[in-house]
């Protein structure tokens, strides 16, 4: 059985603010839930795991210390992000240490892509970074068995993907704070949490959007919509919201990337 698992920062265990200072650390937490979650995935009787960036540069994983039977896959840029590689031939997916989407009341570190985006709907679906890359592995008609970060995270994740085995690690009191268990326990509760979910991929429902996928971005800020409103395709709706529809949906993901990578590039 093949599992794909992308692991992103702000949902892990332990970490509630972005710091530079804390960049050794914060490599040392994406690591070790990774490693959670692979030691799970085969506990459950997972036969390859192959673990994708998710995050920033998407360097973060430290490769003497990731468990040895996981191949994995870093830098960027990479077609389709964070589940870069994942296609048919998976059986599930896991999303560790992910993070909940924009404006989430008491979402760690909530956002979504690089922060410029304020709401993001496909086809009249709001969605963050669950959503999106749960969407990804649906195209291959890969379910997500797994959802882990704090409990806005596993709440939108339920949501929207139904019966899906969530691990909450910390409960978001602001933005950047939370009531948060201990790494260890928190690594415990991820390594049993990705053991449930194997056992339980048989018959899971993959998150999909039906085409055509319309895709609506609004931004922040205004200036972000104008720097990408000329390109081909998008309509502005107005001051910070454009639109396109994608004749699938990997077709509409991959808009989305370059639009809310050039919107980015705009200081």
């Amino acid at each position: 059985m093949k599992i794909f698992i992308a692991v992103d920062l702000e949902g892990v265990a332990g970490y509630v603010q972005w710091d530079q200072a804390d960049r050794q650390r914060e490599r040392d937490f994406v690591t070790g839930d990774a490693n959670a979650a692979v030691a799970g995935a085969f506990d459950g009787g997972a036969t390859e795991v192959v673990v994708s960036e998710a995050h920033g540069n998407m360097r973060n994983i430290i490769p003497e210390k990731l468990d040895p039977r996981a191949t994995f896959i870093s830098g960027q840029p990479k077609p389709q992000d964070h589940m870069v590689a994942i296609d048919d031939t998976f059986q599930a997916a896991m999303l560790v240490g992910y993070h909940s989407k924009s404006g989430t009341l008491r979402g760690v570190m909530a956002h979504t892509y690089r922060g410029n985006i304020f709401s993001l709907s496909f086809n009249g679906t709001e969605v963050g970074e669950i959503g999106t890359d749960a969407a990804i592995a649906g195209y291959y008609r890969v379910p997500v068995a797994l959802v882990t970060g704090d409990d806005a995270a596993c709440e939108e994740a339920r949501s929207l993907l139904g019966n899906v085995q969530t691990v909450s690690v910390k409960d978001g009191i602001s933005r950047y704070a939370a009531k948060c268990i201990s790494v260890d326990e928190s690594r415990r509760l991820i390594r049993e949490g990705a053991k449930k979910a194997v056992s339980r991929v048989v018959g899971a429902t993959p998150f999909t959007f039906n085409p055509p996928v319309q895709t609506t971005v609004t931004f922040i800020d205004s200036s972000y919509a104008d720097a990408v409103s000329r390109l081909p395709s998008l309509t502005r709706v107005d001051g910070r919201t454009v639109k396109f529809t994608g004749e699938d949906y990997l077709k509409a993901f991959e808009t989305l990337a370059v639009v809310y990578r050039l919107a980015g590039s705009y200081q």
